[in-house]
């Protein structure tokens, strides 16, 4: 074999020998390499020609065709009533005053997380016996490989795939349907609990809103009987005209006893007429204000008529605020037991799953072209590894003989 000083011939393109090139110590090791799988092709090709016929006969003998069935199902329409069509609109509002989403068919969970609820597995493998059928240790290793066999895969059109996988094609068909039933029956349920829930909360909201409105309902009507009052500014327009009237009477009158105390004087009739008027538009005026005017009852005294306004309008908001409560309140507490007396399916199914024609696996002409590629691979790893061991106890026993160990 060359040295490391040495050169070997190479042909050039037209077959000539061209000037040789100096062996490095890479091109040596892949020449060294390459003739030692040479030497040893034999066993390589024999080797990996008994891996792939075993593993030819394996997978032909011992691994079963398992089958593929899908359905789909896609999100379902529910055509709501009066009360759905009152409360959709409610949703921010009602989450305002504390209170969660009462529509259970409005919207349904998502059915990958309702497929790979462990209530739901474990029911599909009691019914179809997985735990026999997987040979499994325990019910818990069954749930598990059956977790592995169902998929779920959400298209770009909004649709929804149930996919099941088994030896059996009739079994595969009959367990996606079945998982597709039951992914209603987990959301109904569900939309039940949550739907009994929200009652009780829409009930206790409720009942505490109708005692607020009686309180309010009770303080405005407290205030109305105190001061007369039932359309506060309508009233206040109407007094303060009335007040404006008399002050206008009194000025004339006034202006009139002065007139009669020029001409005849303080003392004459015609002055104390006057005067008389003057005093009686002074107590009208006086008693309005105060309040103190019998026939003047609907008044609001004048001298209360701010903080009055200001009390009014706080006792009306709060009955405004009050009703508007019950007016969101009341449908959603009647929605929510609605919701609760009837089956809510969130899904509906657009292809029911059919039994499977062609198989779904295994792929035995890649597991069998896996072996050949693989075990060629690992002989040749092994024979090199062997190889190299070799040499190094060869260099060993070389390095002890020149130095005389």
């Amino acid at each position: 074999m060359a040295t490391g000083g040495t050169t070997i011939p190479e042909l050039g393109t037209e077959g000539l020998p061209s000037p040789g090139l100096p062996l490095t110590p890479a091109r040596k090791a892949w020449v060294e390499n390459v003739t030692i799988l040479l030497r040893h092709k034999t066993l390589i090709i024999t080797v990996t020609a008994i891996v792939t016929v075993v593993t030819g006969v394996y997978s032909f003998l011992f691994i079963p065709n398992y089958y593929k069935a899908r359905a789909v199902i896609l999100p379902a329409r529910h055509q709501g009533g009066g009360l759905d069509a009152l409360t959709s609109g409610l949703a921010s509002s009602l989450k305002d005053i504390g209170l969660s989403q009462l529509h259970g068919g409005e919207e349904s969970y998502t059915p990958l997380s309702l497929m790979r609820s462990r209530e739901l597995m474990g029911n599909m493998v009691k019914q179809f016996n997985y735990v026999t059928l997987y040979k499994a240790k325990s019910f818990s290793d069954a749930v598990d490989e059956f977790n592995k066999n169902l998929d779920g895969e959400l298209t770009e059109e909004g649709n929804f795939i149930v996919s099941f996988e088994d030896t059996s094609p009739v079994r595969a068909a009959q367990v996606t349907n079945a998982v597709v039933g039951a992914i209603n029956d987990v959301n109904s349920r569900l939309a039940k609990e949550e739907a009994k829930h929200n009652i009780s909360e829409a009930q206790a909201r409720y009942e505490q809103n109708k005692a607020d409105l009686d309180t309010a309902e009770a303080a405005l009507g407290a205030f109305q009987q105190k001061y007369g009052v039932f359309a506060l500014p309508q009233q206040a327009q109407a007094e303060l005209s009335a007040l404006a009237e008399l002050e206008a009477q009194k000025y004339s009158a006034q202006i009139q006893l002065d007139n009669a105390k020029q001409m005849y004087g303080a003392n004459s009739s015609e002055v104390t007429v006057y005067q008389t008027t003057v005093d009686e538009l002074a107590s009208k005026i006086g008693e309005m204000q105060a309040g103190e005017d019998v026939k003047a009852g609907a008044f609001v005294p004048t001298k209360l008529m701010p903080e009055a306004a200001l009390q009014y309008l706080k006792l009306m908001r709060d009955v405004e605020i009050q009703s508007k409560l019950k007016a969101f309140i009341l449908p959603a507490y009647e929605q929510a037991k609605l919701d609760e007396s009837k089956n809510l399916y969130g899904f509906v199914t657009l292809d029911t799953a059919s039994v499977p024609v062609h198989k779904a696996g295994p792929h035995r002409s890649i597991i069998i072209l896996a072996a050949m590629v693989g075990s060629a691979v690992l002989m040749s790893m092994v024979i090199m590894f062997l190889a190299g061991t070799q040499r190094l106890k060869q260099n060993f026993a070389h390095d002890r003989e020149s130095l005389g160990i």
